[in-house]
């Protein structure tokens, strides 16, 4: 049995984005015949234990990385302050893999979240073969698009300057960059991004997101036309997710056309400034705006829609858009970093960036499309659907364990097995339960 570590920042069972990332990576793995231990942050003990009690998972060994207090406060000022806790962390689990390797060598070692090519990882220093990703982080919002960030685009911009220097002083990246055995990347902005820096070398791309067995519908849904377009928008309510780019593109479409868009969500930080949006641009007989709603609901909401409407500024693959292909809907989006690779022409509609008024002008007028070709749209749908079966998560952590892990794990059995080092207490917490 292969005996694999993962480095996993964020890992936190029942709970969405990289946390949930990190949960489905190191417990599917560990189904896979192999013996996973995962390094991991305090905060999630709780949870995580009690998910490792059910003996789900017996082949899942749990690590948790403590850090100093005052390290701990820095996560919550601003950009600087969580980038410096997330690499403080990266080198702190680095020692504790180090002392783990010298007790029980592992074959193999892989970093999964957070998926930031530029914030790198320190795991190359355990001189072993070493995948790191899926990553992303070489998509940057278009600056012609940057009136609907409102009052953060400046924040943007320093995401975008600070991601710069990163590149220059992170050691962290330079050495992955350089070391990792294999890099795996989400989308064409971020393998441009890579293959500056390394020039040669293994760098694969992937799909970001995926989808669960559980959320999938029992087969292909046929949305029948109705007597109006239903466009459904799923998200939080970030900067970047660009909800007023998606009503000003609605404010255009004629009003002969009958279309009702419904916005499920309800947490970000452009929330407040939603009902201003809906106001603004005049479309408040055409908005269903539901706020946050359970995951079965949404389920619920997918089923009902006619078209997914999605138009991200940065984004390396939405997993909502994942999910309403999954659930047979065309998506209107555009052709931008990782949606614009997920949709095809098979699938939806995507449209160049470009100004304010171009962009508006041609999502408005997919939406149009969509409204006067029904059967077109239904076969997008049904095209949408069988694409989103080849990516489900337990095919893609397969790729993994069928494909890159035997390559690498070959070198590994070469290495000497070295004498075990004592682990300083309170350094970190060993786990195995179930």
């Amino acid at each position: 049995m292969k005996k694999v570590l993962l480095s996993a920042y964020a890992c936190i069972p029942n709970i969405g984005s990289e946390e949930a990332t990190g949960w489905l990576y190191a417990t599917t793995l560990s189904q896979e015949q192999m013996d996973v231990h995962c390094l991991t942050q305090l905060k999630g003990k709780d949870a995580i234990d009690t998910a490792l009690a059910s003996g789900q998972w017996p082949n899942l060994t749990v690590h948790y990385v403590t850090i100093p207090d005052w390290v701990e406060q820095s996560y919550g000022r601003g950009l600087a302050g969580m980038y410096f806790h997330y690499l403080y962390w990266q080198w702190a689990a680095s020692q504790v893999a180090r002392r783990l390797d010298r007790r029980r060598p592992f074959d193999l070692v892989h970093h999964i979240t957070y998926g930031s090519i530029q914030l790198g990882s320190f795991m190359y220093r355990l001189n072993k073969p070493f995948i790191f990703g899926p990553v992303s982080g070489g998509q940057k919002s278009p600056a012609s698009l940057k009136q609907y960030f409102g009052g953060y685009w400046r924040r943007e911009q320093m995401r975008d300057w600070i991601g710069a220097v990163l590149e220059r002083i992170n050691p962290a990246f330079v050495n992955t960059i350089k070391r990792a055995d294999r890099v795996i990347v989400t989308n064409s902005d971020t393998y441009e991004l890579a293959r500056r820096y390394r020039r040669t070398g293994d760098i694969d791309k992937v799909l970001d997101g995926g989808i669960g067995q559980s959320f999938l519908p029992e087969g292909p849904i046929s949305h029948e036309p109705g007597r109006e377009l239903n466009a459904l928008w799923i998200g939080r309510m970030l900067p970047r997710k660009a909800l007023e780019l998606t009503i000003h593109a609605l404010s255009k479409v004629d009003p002969s056309v009958p279309i009702r868009l419904t916005i499920v969500g309800g947490k970000g930080d452009m929330v407040d400034l939603v009902p201003g949006y809906i106001e603004k641009y005049g479309v408040q007989d055409r908005i269903n705006w539901v706020g946050h709603v359970s995951h079965n609901e949404v389920k619920q909401y997918l089923q009902q829609a006619d078209v997914f409407f999605l138009t991200s500024l940065r984004d390396s693959g939405p997993h909502q858009l994942l999910e309403a292909m999954a659930y047979s809907l065309p998506v209107v989006t555009l052709n931008l970093h990782g949606q614009g690779e997920i949709v095809s022409d098979e699938t939806g509609i995507r449209v160049p960036v470009g100004s304010p008024e171009q962009v508006t002008t041609d999502l408005a007028a997919a939406l149009t499309w969509m409204w006067h070709h029904p059967t077109e749209r239904q076969q997008m749908g049904q095209t949408a659907y069988r694409f989103a079966l080849t990516q489900l998560w337990d095919r893609k952590v397969k790729l993994f364990s069928d494909n890159w892990y035997p390559a690498l794990a070959t070198a590994a059995v070469q290495q000497s097995v070295r004498e075990p080092e004592p682990v300083e207490l309170g350094q970190f917490s060993d786990y195995r339960l179930g």
